[in-house]
């Protein structure tokens, strides 16, 4: 076979880091990988943007050196490792995953804190531990020259073709026909749910695109936060064209609000687009819009959405009540009561209403703000401040059909883990009901008898 070309994508840190990668790449060299990293190749006065972009797409595989601070790096949409998470994002679109371009590597750190969140479910080689620095090596190695596990056992005969007796299994102490010094595989990634990586393939779509459509000159709405919303619905759905799909999204709307979720807009510029088996709307345009009005949403007829939003509380009409970076316990009451009906219409439209799903939420920017109701911003919640920057919270929905019946429950529970993050506050779920009755009035919307008889009593 060809040499392989590998480029090394990694952060700067301390000179210790440094020159691990640098000897992990000589390591390749000396193992014939056409290796490349900056230290290296990176002349002086070359335009740094073209050197990253020309390796990572030129290069047969890219090896990404994952530690806490790499990963940090890659949530900016600027700076070295911020821009060449763009290009990769792009990339992995493009290519195939049956001969996985992208390779991340722990180096320090764990793999919740190291792994950037675009990467996905990835499968990632664990270098963290000194003592298996060969064995993590030649694992490296085999996935550059595509070659199987050598403890992987021989395929052997049917033993119930052509009369062949069955055949017993092999001790595990047998040895193999090509005998290896390869050591243990390292430590394999968690398996995550279908919902966690959907996640991760939104949130790395999402962040691309905030760097690669937002203008350096004109202002992030996104910067100082904003929430997600995910759901994907447990079905083997059919066949279903783009052009069929923008039509179900739009009779998907839930016409209770002034700016819907799913909104599908019509005009140049921001109306939806195909992309990569879905359809996408992005309403930030170039920056400088308010961050109650940028939206970010991408849907897939295989029953996966996602949607991202600024928060109303950071627009002029909350920043002027207060110093404090604000968010109102009853907007968030209705956004989370919306996205759930907003999943009934999307899976009525594609006929799966009985079928289950599974929703994520998620939160950022939360550091110091302040729980507020915007008819009373005085002293009630004053205490009620947040000191972490996140917080997510996921349900399953054991029936789309019967979101109605169990949205203020649902509601309730979803929203839980956020309160409880600003000083323990609560709410309950007759307060619930109270503030998003002009929304949602279930008193009038659900039918006095249960149409499940289980609901009874």
């Amino acid at each position: 076979m060809t040499t392989p070309t590998v480029f090394v994508s990694y952060a700067h840190e301390e000179p210790d880091h440094d020159q691990w990668v640098i000897e992990l790449a000589s390591n390749l060299r000396h193992n014939a990988v056409d290796a490349s990293l900056d230290a290296w190749d990176l002349i002086p006065g070359q335009d740094t943007t073209y050197f990253m972009e020309s390796q990572i797409r030129n290069s047969d595989f890219v090896i990404l050196i994952c530690t806490p601070l790499y990963a940090e790096k890659s949530n900016i949409p600027r700076g070295g490792v911020g821009y060449e998470k763009n290009i990769i994002s792009a990339e992995m679109l493009q290519v195939s995953d049956l001969r996985p371009k992208f390779i991340p590597v722990l180096r320090k750190g764990t793999f919740e804190d190291a792994i950037p969140t675009y990467l996905g479910s990835k499968y990632a080689i664990d270098f963290s531990d000194s003592a298996n620095q060969k064995g993590a090596l030649n694992e490296l190695l085999r996935a550059i020259f595509q070659q199987p596990h050598p403890k992987k056992p021989f395929l052997g005969k049917n033993p119930f073709s052509g009369g062949a007796t069955t055949i017993e299994p092999e001790s595990e102490t047998t040895t193999s026909e090509q005998p290896s010094t390869v050591e243990t595989p390292s430590v394999i990634q968690p398996v995550v749910s279908d919902v966690e990586i959907w996640e991760k393939e939104a949130v790395g779509r999402f962040e691309f695109l905030r760097g690669d459509r937002i203008s350096d000159t004109k202002k992030d709405p996104f910067l100082a936060g904003f929430w997600q919303a995910i759901f994907v619905i447990n079905a083997e759905m059919p066949a279903i064209s783009l052009k069929d799909f923008l039509d179900i999204l739009k009779a998907s709307k839930t016409d209770r609000t002034g700016w819907d979720i799913g909104w599908v807009p019509t005009r140049t510029g921001i109306a939806p687009y195909p992309y990569k088996n879905g359809i996408e709307v992005w309403l930030a345009e170039d920056g400088d819009k308010g961050p109650a009005h940028s939206d970010f949403w991408r849907a897939e007829p295989t029953g996966r959405f996602s949607l991202f939003r600024g928060y109303q509380e950071d627009e002029r009409d909350f920043t002027v009540k207060s110093e404090k970076k604000l968010i109102d316990f009853s907007l968030v009451l209705w956004r989370v009561s919306e996205f759930l009906l907003y999943l009934e219409n999307f899976a009525k439209q594609l006929k799966m209403l009985d079928a289950s799903a599974a929703l994520k939420l998620h939160w950022r920017g939360l550091k110091n703000r302040q729980l507020c109701y915007h008819k009373d911003f005085v002293s009630p919640y004053e205490t009620d401040i947040c000191i972490q920057d996140s917080v997510e919270s996921t349900i399953n929905i054991a029936s789309c059909s019967r979101i109605k019946n169990n949205l203020i429950h649902d509601v309730h529970k979803i929203t839980l883990p956020l309160f409880e993050a600003f000083n323990f506050f609560t709410i309950e779920e007759e307060q619930i009901k109270e503030h998003i009755r002009k929304l949602f009035d279930p008193d009038k919307e659900l039918d006095v008898q249960p149409s499940n008889p289980a609901d009874a009593g």
